[in-house]
């Protein structure tokens, strides 16, 4: 009976070092994943940092707009930006026009924007882009601005743009915001990217990082770009583009009073689609990052080691349900320490309380969040297939029209 007893004691020992090695597994991502978030969303609070600015000359921009499908919103979204304040002369607005209907094509064409029409085998926004760079005409252009199909902006975006590129930022990002706000899903959408902007954009900005790229509203160097997105073939060209920023030590502004008004989804089928298309992005940028750690800490290239921390978290809402179920598992159920998972998750809800804009402190945003638990269900389903949405182009369908370039 005493070996018995013994035997007993060593198999709950190991049992008990088994437990212990895998809530450490789960706990340290999760404690460095908090931390990243807290110190930008610090940061996001923190003065904006003053950006040098100069009207001394008008560049020349070239404005592209990859359309696949979009009927619904090219035609008006192209309308509003041509009411612009800047000099007509200064700017050109081109479409990949991809599977547009011919009524499109001819309102498109009476606004005088260029028309490309696409003939590649292998759909992608990347394919969209590196056709216009292809073009004879794009010498005549200081800069290039890319939009998505449905984005609407105000009359003074590229004046504004113009005196941040000016003043010597070659790179820029505005700020993208909701343009529809019609459901809850929309809702918690356009929230979500105001969290994305104050702790990925205007946090990193204050703290003296580049800000991260969000897919439009976007100004590059034309001469860096159109070298740069010729090596791009994935389906996140926009996590590409970050990584060689990165890679050749670019600097990337972010104009946080600046407006791309974008249109988020609102049925949580069309969310699980457009969350697949990021996930899998993310999925291949990271593992293409993680790929050359150690060359990044004998560079010492520390905003491209924080990129690699910021690729390496799972989507917001599932960090906000992982909190919970590790406590329910860990503490309650393996009756491991209470204490530092509490403390660890209470400093995650800080975080995003912290970098949530004043705005959202509403009765509004209160009565959506119980439309959560639905969310995380629809990010859930976005996992389904990740494997063949890393190479598949998966469209998000738009179609709800609001001007907002008056």
């Amino acid at each position: 009976m005493q070996l018995v007893g013994c035997l007993l004691k060593e198999m709950y020992s190991m049992i008990d070092l088994l437990v212990f090695i895998i809530e450490l597994i789960i706990y340290i991502p999760f404690v460095i994943w908090v931390i990243y978030y807290f110190i930008y969303a610090v940061g996001y609070r923190l003065p904006n940092k003053k950006i040098k600015v100069t009207n001394e000359k008008n560049y020349r921009y070239l404005v592209i707009f990859p359309a696949y499908r979009e009927d619904a919103v090219i035609a008006g979204s192209v309308r509003g930006f041509l009411k612009q304040g800047y000099p007509n002369t200064h700017y050109k607005v081109v479409v990949v026009a991809d599977t547009l209907k011919d009524n499109t094509l001819l309102s498109l064409h009476n606004l005088q924007a260029e028309v490309l029409i696409p003939n590649y085998t292998k759909r992608s926004k990347a394919a969209a882009i590196k056709l216009v760079m292809s073009q004879s005409f794009i010498n005549d252009y200081d800069a290039v601005v890319v939009l998505d199909a449905d984005n609407h902006v105000d009359v003074d975006f590229l004046s504004r743009i113009n005196e941040v590129y000016a003043g010597g930022n070659k790179v820029i990002q505005v700020r993208r915001v909701a343009k529809n706000q019609n459901s809850d899903t929309a809702y918690l959408d356009g929230l979500s990217e105001d969290i994305n902007n104050s702790i990925f954009r205007q946090g990193h900005n204050n703290l003296g990082f580049p800000a991260a790229l969000s897919g439009s509203g976007m100004a590059f160097e034309r001469e860096w770009f159109q070298k740069t997105i010729a090596k791009i073939d994935s389906v996140g060209e926009d996590k590409e583009l970050e990584y060689y920023l990165l890679k050749d030590k670019v600097y990337t502004t972010y104009l946080d009073d600046v407006y791309v008004y974008d249109e988020k989804v609102n049925k949580s089928s069309d969310l699980s689609n457009q969350r697949k298309r990021w996930i899998a992005a993310q999925v291949d940028i990271f593992l293409k990052l993680s790929k050359e750690f150690f060359q990044l800490m004998k560079d010492h290239n520390w905003p491209m080691l924080g990129k690699l921390i910021q690729w390496s978290m799972p989507p917001r809402i599932l960090l906000l349900a992982w909190g919970p179920l590790c406590i329910l598992i860990f503490c309650i159920v393996l009756s491991c320490s209470f204490g530092k998972w509490i403390i660890v998750y209470s400093l995650f809800l800080i975080a995003l309380l912290l970098a949530l804009p004043n705005k959202y402190y509403s009765k509004r945003t209160f009565v959506v969040l119980f439309k959560l638990p639905s969310i995380l269900i629809a990010i859930l389903r976005s996992f389904i297939g990740l494997k063949s949405a890393r190479t598949t182009f998966i469209h998000t369908t738009h179609g709800n029209e609001e001007d907002h370039s008056n």
